[in-house]
């Protein structure tokens, strides 16, 4: 089994490594989209390749390997796999099985939780006003509501009013949570991505920043409404579904206020590419690997013995 095995832990290193740069250097939309779709290929790649690592060390299990037909022994010697790494990758499994697991079960709760709120919510229009003090928040139930405070909306001026609520409705219209489910997962498995996940929330939320401030007109309508809701909701308190809202998530707001007092981001196609490139390496290594292991368990087959047979002799003349 060659290097390439290892590729794809390299390559969630250097996604994880890069992905802060590229939600802030790339637009919004882009950023998010690129970033989700290369984090649940890595992540893909580096639980194969783990797979893959692990076998060696499973299959001399005598179990396995008669169910198998090859020989413990020989898998053993084939094997270019140091068996501590096959026992460090047969950990990491099961590690992020766990983790994925617990992610999943948590997101499955807040998919419960949002939609009972859903149902709870009064009216039947997009936007619910309350009357407690939260900050406003898109809950993708249903069709999806956004919750808002009346005294919140009554502080705001008309035009930070409506760019919020364009905000928020961004929010359900790009089905944003799907974005952050998705890398959530993809970091639970393969933690050295993990950082992937914050760079998402923060292009998510840069990207219905842009969507209010196209719709306004005014990029510094959307800043000063992002100012202060920042400082209205500081200290406030998180509900349990808040992880799949569309809310503050933990995205910082200053360097999203000075990107809208900036120009608008532009495309950069060598940093697409680069991020391509990253998760095509990812993918070939992975098929590179199975046919390694697969070459690996074939060495392994013990080779029949040869049975003479007996038969009768015919003699031609």
């Amino acid at each position: 089994m060659h290097l390439a095995v290892y590729c794809p832990f390299l390559v969630s290193l250097l996604l994880g490594a890069a992905a802060p740069g590229l939600a802030r250097r790339l637009p919004p939309a882009t950023a998010a989209r690129l970033l989700t779709a290369c984090s649940v290929v890595a992540a893909a790649a580096s639980c194969a390749a783990l797979g893959f690592l692990a076998s060696t060390v499973l299959g001399q299990l005598p179990a396995l390997a008669a169910a198998g037909h090859w020989s413990a022994g020989r898998l053993a010697a084939a094997s270019p796999v140091p068996r501590v790494v096959g026992l460090a990758a047969l950990g990491a499994v099961a590690v992020g099985a766990v983790n994925g697991l617990w992610v999943l079960g948590a997101r499955c709760r807040a998919v419960l939780a949002l939609r009972a709120l859903g149902r709870s919510l009064p009216g039947s229009g997009q936007l619910v006003v309350v009357d407690d003090d939260i900050e406003a928040v898109a809950v993708p139930a249903g069709r999806g509501r956004i919750l808002a405070s009346r005294a919140h909306l009554a502080d705001l001026p008309a035009d930070e009013r409506r760019a919020l609520l364009l905000h928020e409705s961004a929010h359900l219209a790009h089905r944003h949570h799907l974005y952050r489910l998705a890398v959530d997962l993809a970091g639970a498995v393969d933690p050295l991505q993990r950082a992937v996940r914050s760079a998402v929330v923060y292009a998510t939320e840069r990207w219905a920043d842009e969507e209010a401030a196209g719709a306004v007109g005014d990029r510094a309508v959307v800043a000063r409404v992002l100012a202060r809701s920042g400082l209205r909701a500081a200290g406030a308190p998180r509900a349990a579904w808040a992880s799949l809202a569309m809310g503050r998530s933990g995205s910082p707001l200053v360097p999203r206020v000075r990107a809208l007092l900036g120009p608008a981001p532009r495309q950069r196609p060598e940093l697409l590419v680069a991020a391509v490139a990253l998760a095509l390496l990812a993918v070939g290594s992975v098929v590179h690997a199975q046919e390694d292991t697969e070459t690996v368990f074939e060495h392994a087959v013990a080779a029949p013995h040869p049975h003479v047979t007996a038969g009768p002799v015919r003699h031609t003349g």
